[in-house]
């Protein structure tokens, strides 16, 4: 979708259904959705990681959150230069180019956070994480776009990219904990993983419906823009995907 001619259209014709609608009422809190994945809030949401590791007793996971938030942000930072590619787009009848900004940095950052907050978490919570972890991604996901900042296959990119890492250090962290010895722990009740995917679902469509009615212009948009319809719900069910198949995946 990033570099074909077709994926080009497709990310024109969303960047700028979302970009054209009129928003000066939400532009503020648009803004600070996208800037929750800053530098800094992103610092800070890895040490609280790590000291949440630390309180529930697991040296390894805690060793391994920085890994995966490093090696997933780092590398998204090594692919934007040696992908660079100028994409033309026509952006409300000005030319823009976005050369360097696959995969988004922001995007990355924001699901890097949310899948290993899933994974940090007891049993118990799990299911809570999941839901906050894709609401925030998906929050910063839809705030980069409408702001212009990023493609739609930018966000997508950078959910990848820390997918990648996530299930990778998840792996690579089950591995060497079943090489040592564990106390016995009791096992608490967690909900299912169908009754997760339908809550979440539910929310995230009711608040949508929310915007779309509440939103001037938002309404009359998207029903002229399919397109951006369809990379809107693209980017929420890819979101939800992630963190809640995070959650199926962890066990204990």
């Amino acid at each position: 979708m990033a570099f074909s001619p077709g994926g080009r259209i497709v990310d024109a014709s969303a960047m700028q259904a979302f970009t054209s609608v009129p928003r000066p009422p939400l532009t503020p809190s648009i803004e600070g959705a996208a800037a929750l994945a800053d530098p800094l809030p992103f610092v800070l949401g890895g040490i609280a990681l790590v000291a949440l590791s630390l309180l529930r007793r697991r040296l390894l996971m805690a060793a391994t959150v920085p890994l995966i938030l490093l090696g997933a942000n780092l590398t998204t930072q090594a692919l934007k230069p040696a992908l660079a590619n100028p994409r033309m787009i026509e952006l409300n009848a000005t030319p823009s180019i976005y050369p360097g900004s696959w995969p988004s940095g922001h995007a990355t950052a924001s699901m890097s956070l949310a899948l290993c907050l899933v994974l940090v978490i007891g049993p118990r919570l799990r299911p809570l994480a999941a839901l906050l972890g894709a609401g925030y991604a998906i929050a910063v996901g839809y705030a980069l776009v409408a702001l212009g900042w990023h493609l739609p296959s930018d966000v997508f990119g950078g959910y990848l990219v820390a997918a990648t890492f996530t299930f990778l250090g998840t792996a690579g962290l089950a591995a060497l904990e079943a090489r040592r010895p564990r106390r016995a722990a009791r096992q608490t009740a967690a909900i299912s993983p169908r009754v997760l995917a339908w809550t979440t679902a539910s929310l995230l469509l009711v608040g949508g419906l929310a915007v779309v009615l509440k939103a001037p212009g938002m309404t009359e948009s998207a029903l002229r823009h399919p397109t951006a319809m369809a990379v809107a719900m693209g980017i929420g069910m890819l979101g939800l995907a992630l963190t809640a198949g995070m959650a199926v995946v962890l066990r204990r």
